[in-house]
This record gives structure tokens, sequence and C-alpha cells, in this order.
């Protein structure tokens, strides 16, 4: 497999660094190929901006979609934008690495989809990732315990709109995510059980069957 993990975690000795680290790890020693797009550490830019396009369609207004689409055509989304492009491209998996803040990624990461997931590259008429897989790996703030069955319906619920509204919606294969509880506050034993359970998923990442989403 050829791995792109996206990873959006301020602290590098964060427990979503060591998921991050273990995957790397996991991966390689299996034989798998991977790419690391380290946000944070990229200083990479969130907020979409006519900058994003090196040459632009000409409108008086802003259209993003068909700046969007005109820079997949002609190849003139800014380096940084390009570079995440020819990532996705060559990656048949996506593995999404980030603490679950407000019920919903960082804006960092939403920054990258709004700049990276265009029109004309990742959905639209001539652009869609299918063939491609997604997983999220997501760390909670609360411990398990706050957490009841309505809570954690409730929070699947609200992510929905990045499994089904944003991987789905661009043809990806969605796997079922991975959630740690309470990851900052957990004991050594709580994150090595975590972990366990975590690098069972990835030994057998290639054979996870996806969600299934209702038309």
């Amino acid at each position: 497999m050829n791995v792109l993990i996206i990873f959006a975690h301020p602290d590098p000795s964060s427990f979503d660094a060591v998921l991050r680290n273990r995957t790397v790890k996991e991966l390689t020693a299996r034989g798998h190929h991977v790419q690391i797009s380290d946000l944070y550490d990229m200083r990479f830019r969130p907020e979409v901006m006519p900058e994003d396009f090196t040459d632009r369609t000409g409108n008086t207004l802003f259209n993003l979609q068909a700046e969007q689409a005109h820079a997949t055509e002609q190849g003139t989304f800014s380096p940084d934008i390009l570079s995440e492009q020819r990532k996705i491209a060559w990656a048949d998996t996506l593995i999404f690495i980030f603490p679950l803040w407000w019920y919903s990624m960082p804006a960092i990461l939403k920054g990258w989809f709004d700049r990276v997931m265009a029109f004309g590259f990742a959905y639209g008429p001539n652009g869609d990732l299918r063939g491609r897989r997604a997983l999220l790996v997501m760390t909670t703030g609360g411990p398990p315990r706050p957490y009841t069955p309505e809570k954690q319906h409730a929070m699947t619920q609200l992510c929905d709109h990045i499994q089904r509204g944003m991987l789905h919606f661009c043809g990806l294969a969605v796997l079922p995510p991975f959630a740690v509880y309470g990851a900052s506050n957990a004991t050594s034993a709580q994150r090595d059980q975590f972990l366990q359970q975590y690098l069972q998923i990835i030994r057998s990442l290639d054979s996870i069957q996806p969600l299934s989403f209702n038309p």
C-alpha cells in the first residue's frame, strides 16, 4: 500500500503523535510505503486565498469552484496545494490523525480540505478519488465515561460531515473510525491498551470493510 498520513496536532509529544509514529513503524515494517503531511510542522495555511492560484480565470468576482477547476486543468495551484495533491494521487490509503475539537477537526485540517480537495481534482465532473480509502483516527479530551451511548451516537452523527460529506462525497471508501477517549489524561496502561487496539486495525488495514452510506 501507499499510505498518506495527514497529521493535525500542534504538540509533537501528544498521544496523536504516538499514534502517527507507530502507524509509520507498523506499516513500513510490513513493506508498505508511507508519506506524512504534518500540517502544523509544515505551517500549512488553512485559509482559501486568491494567492492559491498562480493564474486566475480573469473573473471579476472570486468564484472558488471556477478558480479550482481552472487551476486543476492548467496545473496552476500554488506549490503547497500541488504538493499535497501529488501525495493524494500517489496514495491508495489516507489516514487522518487529529484531536476532536468541538466535535470536529482542527481548523488547520478543515483548511487542508478547503484548499487541497479542490473542485476538478477531488470532486466535480472531471475529478474524484475513487479507488482510495480513508480512515479517521481521533483523540478526545474527555474520558470514556461522559461519552454515553447517546453522546457517542451524536459524535458519530457530527463526524458524518467528514466521513460522508467530504470523504465519501469525493469517492473514497471510508473505513470505520477509531477514537481514543481521554487520551491526554490516560494512564500508561490505558495508553498501551489503546495502542494495541489501534495496531490491530493497522495490521488488518487492507482487509477492513468500508462503511456503507445510504444514498
